[in-house]
């Protein structure tokens, strides 16, 4: 199957999520859905190692990205006052959508019968939340602690399919691949002088007291790009290993660099 095969795959599974999702009432009142088209592709590269029939790819690739999207609708989820009685039912029925595009995986999968696989769902949505409950809610946690919490929670998804359809080497590329992307996303805003919980808590290591906003700034992208070059090293170690499946994901995250404003050639001298 080549690059343009994937591509029309790709475009047929995200307009069969996509219907999945439609809802006319909570489409009046909420957001529409994202699908990571990222996570999908390496969900259907992946599981394209195993041999699946069509029909079957396309339950576990759509369930999979259903509880994606279900996880980061409720992510979107506000949890400061409201006085509007606009904005108290946005988030009611934001609430109410994560909880309606979760049950859309369950009932996919109970179609085919495969109760492990809904068990195998069920613990990556356990692990994602608890690693935001504990990413979030600490506000004096390490900096390593923290990135340790990224990981999980943008690769538990993927790396327990991974698992489940017994696929060692799809797992460190899974998780390497969307941890260095949400560093790249988290560099951007960096570079946009976003404020973010990443960024709160790079700080917090920090004394700053001693110069201003641009002094720190540097400092925070000097940790961010560490630990994207580390992520990069390993990412090119793995696809070294998974020759033939991996140039659209390192087109993809190529973008991302480029995007980021991160100097891989500037590593690669200092090296």
């Amino acid at each position: 199957m080549n690059n343009n095969d994937i591509g029309r795959k790709i475009s047929e599974l995200l307009l069969q999520i996509n219907q999945k999702l439609q809802h006319p009432y909570l489409m009046r009142f909420i957001d529409e859905p994202v699908i990571d088209e990222d996570k999908l592709l390496l969900t259907y590269i992946m599981l394209k190692d195993k041999e699946l029939s069509e029909i079957e790819l396309e339950y576990y690739a759509v369930s999979t990205m259903l509880v994606q999207v279900a996880l980061d609708t409720h992510e979107k989820i506000t949890s400061h006052d409201l006085s509007g009685e606009y904005d108290k039912k946005n988030r009611q029925l934001t609430v109410l959508a994560g909880d309606y595009y979760s049950s859309l995986y369950y009932y996919l999968l109970s179609e085919i019968k495969d109760l492990s696989m809904i068990r195998t769902l069920a613990q990556a949505i356990q692990e994602i939340n608890e690693n935001k409950m504990q990413y979030y809610k600490n506000e004096n946690q390490s900096i390593e602690n923290s990135m340790e919490n990224i990981h999980r929670i943008e690769s538990s998804l993927l790396l327990k399919t991974a698992e489940h359809f017994h696929l060692p080497l799809w797992k460190g590329i899974a998780d390497e691949f969307t941890f260095m992307k949400r560093m790249l996303m988290e560099r951007r805003s960096i570079q946009n002088n976003t404020y973010t919980p990443l960024v709160a808590k790079i700080m917090n290591q920090f004394n700053r007291s001693k110069g201003g906003w641009l002094s720190l700034k540097n400092q925070i992208l000097e940790v961010v790009d560490s630990y994207i070059l580390h992520s990069k090293i390993r990412l090119e170690k793995l696809w070294a290993e998974e020759p033939v499946m991996h140039l659209m994901l390192e087109k993809r995250i190529e973008q991302y660099i480029e995007q980021s404003g991160f100097r891989v050639k500037k590593y690669a001298e200092e090296g």
